[in-house]
Formats: C-alpha cells, structure tokens, sequence
C-alpha cells in the first residue's frame, strides 16, 4: 500500500494528496499523466522526449530496437519520479506539506 504526502494550499482551502513511490499511470500513460496534474512544462518535455525516440526508431531495424528499450527505460524512469515532481510542483505553488 502506498502512502500518501498531504499538501495544503495557505489561502485555499484545498488539500491535495501526493502518493509516494512508483507512479503506474505515469508509467502506462507518460505525457497525458503530467496532462491531468497541470505540470505543462513536464508535459512538453515528456512528449519531446517520446517524440525524439520515435523519430530514432525510423532509422532502421536496429534502430528501432534501440528505441524501444530507451522507451521502455524513459517510462520507468518517469513512473519511479512522476510522484516526485507533482509534490515539488504543488510546492512552487505555494502548497505545504501538513
């Protein structure tokens, strides 16, 4: 079971909660997850990056392999820090940790 941060916002009265650890739907999803949590800078990086391997993967054969693992790793990645950056971004906001 994972846990969860409790961020609050000082002049709102809005509470968000931050699961910690590995994000699966950052993982499956990628550019549309930082889509649904307002992190548009991440968004666009998320999707440059996606975009930049498909285009690799156009070289040939060998290429395209080459294209799925780093893929493959850049969603692992994503997925094990998604959590991470959404928590530090709710924090630029102004948001606290209760």
């Amino acid at each position: 079971m994972s846990k969860r941060i409790y961020l609050q916002h000082p002049t709102r009265d809005e509470t968000v909660a931050v699961k910690t650890g590995f994000s699966l739907a950052a993982f499956l999803l990628g550019f549309i997850w930082a889509l649904t949590k307002k992190l548009w800078v991440l968004a666009l990086a998320m999707l440059a990056v996606n975009f930049a391997l498909g285009v690799i993967g156009l070289a040939g054969a060998m290429a395209y392999r080459i294209s799925l693992v780093l893929t493959i790793l850049f969603a692992i990645y994503c997925g094990m820090f998604a959590n991470e950056w959404h928590r530090r971004t709710l924090e630029r906001r102004g948001y606290t940790v209760l």
